[in-house]
């Protein structure tokens, strides 16, 4: 009332004063939107008009930033160069686009397009390309149109300009995950470029990036590697047909599906026909024309390898216009010379694939790289660049388990277990029993013959005792990056080669021993002229020079696998070589891997399709080119003097000692057979325990974990089967109170079964012939009786068996020796 009664007051000028101080009043005191409907019309006019305004010159200003802004100049890097050129170590063109003629394949000038090929390249992709400007609201309507009526993305609306954008993108970023987000940026894209480029430079510049499948990448390449014409001779048939391979080079690949690249050519020649580009006798004649393609061969030297150093630079933006790589196409060609070569002997075992590297050990430099024995076999996956591929390598892991036990104190003098083995599971109740190549168990091994000979069993003890975990870290140290699932999931299999690799990675690897233990990331590239490549090289110690002096020492000795591989074979050369073979399971794939001191090399054969080999081993199947690849790469490297080759030296700290070939203890007069064998100074070890001079003769004691192997009879199949014996000497086993080296935490044990084995009765094999062996050891021999819940089974000589027909159930077994000692374990019989 106060304010009303002030404001009444106020007399009236004429000038609008009061009326003015009356809304100044109210401005003061009412609300905004009370003030609003009071608001005189023509205010409320002139303030949405500036809003308008604002708004207008906002979008004009957005409109002007996405059209006119400049297009970033990394992406238009080097787009007017010609191809890159890839070249080996010593510069020869391992890679180049060339022109029939034998003249490098350039760009594409926009002032010069052949007409045709611009033809069908509208008809295939943009045939508004001309109305809009850079982005077809009317083919973005009709694509979400036809997509809607697919449920699924069908087609994409994307004009020639979008495409350059996403192609400029990809080129310096590689291929990204598809999105909105993505879309977007290349509509702005596009929108710049139509502004900066006339329409003959977006064509252009899109005949020259788009890719037209099988590495061919622009249309002036695509016109040599399927016709070997230059563009400008392309008939309109020809043009279609290139046209048409950019929307999916790989679904309209001419080398393996010709039917649907025709179909698609077919339909580029009648949106030909139907813009006027072509005559009525024009598409008849392309329309029912035979297409002539060149012979698919690899239109460069070692592909696969090309391939990874095309994707390697590109990743780091676009490559320069000369890649110098450490490949050595001499080699390379003596390489694939030599896997043809072997192609007929490959094929009797199955085999369709092969995969070769050869690795410069000094400089950690890839020489050769062989990815599949056959590019051009598009039947066989050619293009699959196989030593990056995970597969089995079956023994090809072993030395890595030793090299481990080597590290945590074992040495190749140590003894290990050759004989019927169980070993737990992270599965409750389920065993691993491994078991040797040819079924045969050979008792003591020592730790050179056991790795030379590639036996299973002591292998996976020494895992057992190492440790699948560390033994897990260990290969990851080693650069093997395919070890994906916990080290339960692997097992002790993991040593046998129960997990796929790769091969470059495990080359990589072997090549570690070679240098003694240091580890270094294999490089493709090599610097060029007057500048370096920022390539980050990592390097590590892996093992010691101790260990890694002893797995090659023992890789590299014949005889201690002759028992096994005997002389003469693949394996062996005129000169040191380290080398190990693998099968892997169900004979999928055979390896064989070696080094000496200046290159490792590395061969696999199988079958991309996992199609298993037919009686092929490391030995028979890769053996052979592994050895005629050695001999070549050797020869590249070392020259003339290849054969004469040093040895391995041995480093500081190691002696050779005399030591006894069965026990691996310091050889005492009685041995009778003895070697030598490199251990660590001050290891002065009590001389042998397992051989004695008695009255009667020789006596050899085993200790007690080998009596049963001894006394089954199976002494002949170890490597050191002993000699006729000579008049009023024998072999037997020791008498009671003999020196035995300590061998049982327990005077009885059962070693099979172990406690809490499950065992599955085989329906179609008759009940006869399912028996479990029952076994125990005893300090001294003596005769044990065996019990199956409380019933008697059988009594025998600790040194034997006793078999027991499997029944259903859970049971519990117990054995009892003369002196009343008992053991016991439970079993359950499925």
């Amino acid at each position: 009332m106060t304010v009303k009664g002030r404001l009444e007051s106020r007399p009236f000028t004429g000038d609008g004063t009061a009326s003015r101080s009356y809304h100044a009043e109210r401005a003061v005191h009412e609300p905004a939107a009370e003030r609003a409907v009071h608001e005189p019309p023509l205010h409320r006019g002139v303030r949405r008009k500036r809003v308008w305004v604002a708004a207008g010159a906002a979008i004009v200003a957005l409109a002007l930033w996405i059209r006119c802004a400049p297009v970033p100049a990394e992406l238009l890097a080097g787009i007017d160069q010609p191809s890159t050129v890839i070249v080996d170590r010593h510069g020869k063109i391992l890679y180049e686009a060339l022109a029939s003629d034998g003249s490098r394949v350039k760009p594409l000038d926009a002032d010069r397009l052949p007409p045709v090929l611009v033809a069908a390249t509208l008809a295939a992709e943009d045939r508004r390309f001309h109305s809009h400007v850079g982005v077809d609201p009317i083919a973005l309507v009709r694509a979400a149109r036809h997509d809607l009526l697919e449920g699924q993305i069908v087609e994409g609306g994307s004009t020639i300009s979008q495409q350059v954008a996403k192609l400029l993108i990809q080129r310096r970023e590689g291929l990204r995950r598809r999105g909105l987000r993505a879309k977007i940026r290349e509509m702005v894209l596009a929108l710049r470029i139509e502004h900066r480029f006339t329409k003959r430079e977006v064509l252009a510049l899109y005949l020259n990036l788009a890719s037209y499948g099988n590495q061919a990448t622009g249309a002036g390449r695509a016109s040599q590697i399927y016709f070997g014409v230059d563009p400008s001779m392309l008939t309109p048939a020809q043009a279609a047909f290139l046209a048409a391979l950019p929307q999916r080079p790989t679904a309209f690949n001419p080398w393996k599906n010709m039917a649907s690249a025709r179909s698609r050519q077919q339909t580029v020649l009648r949106r030909m026909a139907d813009a006027g580009s072509l005559t009525a006798e024009q598409f008849r004649e392309a329309h029912d024309g035979r297409l002539a393609l060149r012979p698919r061969t690899p239109s460069f030297s070692a592909p696969h390898f090309v391939d990874m150093v095309k994707s390697a630079a590109l990743a780091s933006g676009p490559p320069a216009g000369r890649v110098q790589t450490t490949l050595d196409l001499d080699l390379q060609r003596d390489v694939e010379g030599i896997v043809e070569h072997n192609r007929d002997a490959l094929k009797t075992h199955g085999a369709m694939n092969v995969a070769v590297v050869v690795l410069d050990n000094r400089r950690g430099e890839w020489l050769a790289w062989e990815g599949s024995g056959n590019y051009a076999d598009a039947d066989h996956g050619g293009t699959i660049n196989g030593p990056l591929v995970p597969r089995q390598p079956g023994s090809a892991l072993k030395p890595f388990t030793y090299a481990l036990g080597f590290e945590q104190g074992h040495s190749p003098a140590s003894v290990l277990p050759d004989i019927p083995s169980h070993f737990p599971t992270a599965e409750p109740g389920v065993v691993y029993s491994p078991r040797n190549y040819d079924g045969r168990y050979r008792g003591p091994l020592l730790a050179r013959r056991a790795l030379a000979g590639s036996e299973n069993v002591p292998a996976v003890a020494l895992a057992s005792d190492v440790g699948v975990e560390t033994l897990l870290r260990f290969l990851t140290r080693a650069g093997l990056s395919t070890f994906a699932r916990t080290p339960a999931y692997y097992g002790l299999g993991l040593t046998l080669g129960d997990a796929e690799v790769r091969l470059d990675e495990l080359v990589a690897a072997y090549s570690a021993f070679s240098r003694g233990g240091v580890w270094i990331e294999p490089k493709m590239f090599l610097p060029p002229e007057g500048g370096s490549y920022r390539q980050i090289r990592s390097e590590q110690r892996l093992v010691s020079e101790q260990t890694a002096f002893w797995i090659t020492d023992i890789l590299s000795d014949a005889e201690a696998r002759a028992f096994i591989f005997g002389r003469g074979g693949d394996l062996e050369f005129p000169f040191p070589v380290a080398v190990k073979t693998g099968t892997s399971q169900a004979y999928h794939d055979n390896w064989t891997i070696g080094y000496t001191r200046d290159v490792t090399v590395g061969v696999w054969v199988g079958n991309f399709d996992r199609t298993p080999l037919r009686g092929s081993s490391g030995v028979t199947g890769a053996g052979p080119i592994f050895h005629a690849v050695m001999l070549a790469a050797q020869s590249h490297v070392a020259g003339d003097s290849a054969s004469d080759s040093a040895p391995f030296p041995a480093p500081e700290g190691l002696r050779e000692v005399t030591i006894c070939a069965l026990s691996g203890e310091p050889a005492n007069p009685w041995c009778p057979s003895r070697v030598k064998e490199w251990l660590p100074l001050g290891d002065d070890a009590p001389a042998c325990s397992w051989h004695h001079k008695s009255d009667e003769g020789l006596v050899t004691v085993y200790p007690a974990a080998y009596r049963a192997w001894a006394a089954s009879g199976d002494v002949s199949s170890s490597p050191l089967a002993p000699p006729k014996p000579r008049s009023g000497e024998g072999w037997r086993r020791a008498p009671e109170g003999s020196s035995v080296r300590p061998a049982l935490s327990r005077p009885l044990e059962i070693t099979n079964p172990p406690e809490g084995a499950v065992y599955s009765v085989d329906p179609t094999l008759r009940r006869e012939f399912q028996a479990l062996p029952l076994r125990a050891v005893t300090a001294h021999p003596t005769v044990v009786r065996w019990l199956v819940d409380g019933a008697p089974v059988g009594s025998a000589s600790s040194d034997r068996p006793v078999s027991w027909p499997l029944a259903v159930g859970s049971h519990r077994i117990e054995v009892l020796d003369a002196e009343g000692r008992r053991a016991s374990t439970s079993v359950v019989v499925r």
